[in-house]
């Protein structure tokens, strides 16, 4: 049984002198404590206990090289999947690619990171964050690429979309010298009333024509215009589809570009934000 008598602070340093540095850990104080104890087999003698005290650090730059470093290059490549233009149709495989680049990463250095339960080490929550922050990329690309490939006869462009991702964003952004989809509305009369009938030379004739005129009741001549009609019309519709197209691709471009500077701001500040408090701390010490 053990029966301390006293406590005593030890002002002398524990003697270094065949301490051996080690490349993982750094000594950041240390400090002694001498106790007088009795025991209950010889309660008339005291006993001298001396108790050490060692405050040790774990040096960071192994975990920076081999698994911070690497986490942040894997986020910032997360960052530039919305900087790949969505016509090369490889944004998918980059962004699948990092994430099974990043869980082999995972599965290599999961024996680094402390097996604990009691806290979630700081290794352990950037790890959790990056892995996070690339499924959200895929899920986002998924939703840009739906954008990129919508067509007039699926998707009608609302009002507000037009507002704010063709007329408004782009203004506040880097688009103002980029090319815009023309939002101009086209002429719907293909033929009027009244046609201008001219000759062969090119030049009009004195008079024009109604679409119920003897010229035009000639069924060879009304034959050919209907037929110019239904290209006319065909070559409009074409092109007010290819407009719609262009709409919603300039629409999922503004996207990318948004996205790009969000997820640049999320990797920088949660990275700042996991680490920050501990550098603050170890700067106290």
């Amino acid at each position: 049984k053990l029966e301390p008598k006293g406590t005593y602070d030890d002002n002398d340093r524990p003697d270094l002198s065949n301490f051996m540095e080690s490349g993982e850990w750094v000594m950041k104080d240390y400090r002694s404590w001498k106790h007088w104890v009795y025991y209950a087999c010889c309660p008339d003698t005291p006993y001298l206990d001396i108790t050490y005290h060692f405050l040790m650090l774990r040096l960071p730059l192994y975990f920076i090289v081999n698994v911070i470093i690497p986490c942040m290059l894997f986020s910032f490549l997360t960052g530039l999947v919305f900087y790949l233009p969505t016509d090369s149709g490889e944004k998918m495989t980059l962004s699948i690619s990092v994430l099974l680049s990043l869980t082999v990463f995972l599965l290599v250095i999961v024996e680094l990171i402390p097996s604990t339960s009691s806290a979630v080490p700081l290794i352990g929550k950037y790890m959790l964050f990056t892995m996070v922050f690339v499924i959200a990329s895929i899920i986002i690309t998924v939703i840009v690429i739906n954008t990129h490939h919508r067509s007039p006869s699926t998707h009608t462009m609302p009002q507000w979309v037009r507002k704010v991702f063709i007329e408004t964003i782009p203004n506040f952004m880097f688009f103002s010298t980029m090319k815009r989809p023309s939002v101009e509305k086209q002429n719907k009369n293909i033929f009027t009333a009244d046609l201008d009938i001219s000759d062969i030379s090119g030049k009009p004739t004195p008079t024009a024509v109604t679409y119920h005129s003897p010229i035009i009741k000639n069924p060879d001549v009304r034959s050919a215009i209907e037929g110019v009609k239904y290209i006319a019309e065909t070559m409009k519709s074409d092109e007010e589809s290819n407009n719609a197209c262009e709409e919603w691709k300039f629409v999922a471009m503004v996207l990318d570009h948004i996205l790009l500077c969000v997820f640049v701001g999320v990797c920088i500040i949660g990275t700042m934000g996991v680490f920050a408090g501990r550098l603050i701390e170890l700067s106290s010490l």
